[in-house]
């Protein structure tokens, strides 16, 4: 076990070979969706993809696909905390478009990556991203005074909902604003009685996706075509295993 490798994953038996897939994005129905996200498909921009292996930060790492059994499921105490906090914001869904607003908050939001850094939002998106893979959502949030701070986007199949991307304002990180747009995707999954959440990807190495680990009901992608049950990894500091400083949010 690597050093740095989150002890979650210690005792987990992955698919050793290299998997690494690409076909070009295409509309799917609903049910083919529920299909690829369960056999280890994600998307972005023009592409569906998966892969098992990839670095962060230097070091060779596993990608864990996660995904939320959402029968029976419950948020923790922290997560009820983070939606009462929020219960001031207004939040308006509508048919997923990238328009002007989603890219300045897009820019603002990236400057919080010291590694990776993503550079243009429309890498993760296309024109057609609203029908393809499937019909596709966003939520917009805002403040009393309609100021926009965070978006997310994802998709709905016939049984699932795949979080596909969020956007915050780095000044209102005190919200946590990333964990309530995926509390409402959750929610909102509940709602339609779907089965499945599925919320991406971590490492099997300390990152800022840490946080997708805090839930119940998680499960794990073995790469062998199969989904097991994963503890739930309390909200820690990720950077503490890097020996990185807080992000400057200056000037």
């Amino acid at each position: 076990m690597q050093a740095r490798q989150l002890s979650i994953f210690k005792d987990i038996s992955f698919n050793p070979a290299s998997i690494e897939d690409y076909v070009p994005m295409q509309p799917l129905d609903p049910a083919v969706f529920d299909r690829f996200c369960e056999d280890g498909w994600c998307y972005w921009s023009d592409l569906l993809f998966r892969r098992n292996l990839w670095e962060w930060r230097g070091q060779p790492c596993r990608v864990i696909l996660l995904r939320i059994k959402l029968k029976d499921f419950h948020f923790s105490k922290s997560q009820r905390k983070c939606l009462r906090k929020n219960i001031d914001l207004v939040v308006q869904s509508r048919s997923l478009r990238i328009c002007r607003e989603h890219i300045l908050l897009f820019h603002a939001h990236a400057e919080r990556f010291r590694h990776n850094r993503p550079q243009m939002i429309e890498g993760f998106f296309s024109q057609w991203s609203h029908i393809m893979p499937c019909d596709g959502y966003e939520f917009d949030v805002f403040t009393g005074n309609k100021q926009h701070i965070a978006s997310s986007f994802f998709h709905i199949g016939q049984k699932s909902m795949a979080g596909n991307y969020g956007v915050f304002d780095n000044e209102y990180a005190n919200r946590s604003l990333g964990t309530f747009t995926m509390l409402l995707e959750i929610m909102y999954a509940q709602q339609l009685d779907l089965d499945y959440y599925y919320p991406g990807f971590v490492y099997d190495l300390p990152s800022e996706f840490d946080y997708k680990l805090n839930f119940h009901n998680l499960e794990y992608f073995d790469w062998w075509g199969n989904w097991y049950p994963l503890d739930r990894m309390p909200v820690r500091d990720w950077r503490a295993d890097w020996e990185l400083p807080e992000p400057f949010n200056g000037f």
